[in-house]
């Protein structure tokens, strides 16, 4: 594991000791929990943009690239191919920590739901 240095506001370091110590943990461990929450939530986000940018797009990208997945980063169509799995691989290569939307153009726009469940744990 790298460790970084950043400057973080007083009051921030000092509400983030108490809260560590109330749960137990570290200000380290509940910094990392609280930046990766951060970086998911930002992640789910900007799928959401690029699924609205989709369905804006949605006759002219069914025009270009009918029955072929596309990955959509920033509104643009960044790649496409036939292969799902081809084109999730060189995107998750080009765009290693960043959400990009790749989907399937088909002659309906979905809607896109996401339901959050509990995770389960098994003893």
């Amino acid at each position: 594991m790298n460790v970084i240095s950043l400057p973080i506001a007083e009051r921030t370091v000092n509400n983030l000791w108490q809260v560590a110590k109330s749960q137990g943990t570290t200000a380290e461990a509940l910094a990392d929990k609280a930046i990766r929450a951060y970086l998911l939530q930002e992640a789910e986000q900007k799928i959401e943009r690029e699924e609205q940018h989709y369905r804006v797009q949605h006759a002219e990208l069914l025009r270009r690239y009918a029955s072929q997945f596309i990955a959509m980063h920033e509104g643009q169509v960044v790649d496409s191919d036939t292969d799902e799995l081809a084109l999730f691989l060189r995107i998750r290569k080009r765009f290693p920590m960043i959400g990009v939307l790749i989907k399937q153009v088909t002659d309906k726009v979905e809607e896109v739901w996401m339901v959050r469940s509990p995770r389960i744990e098994y003893d």
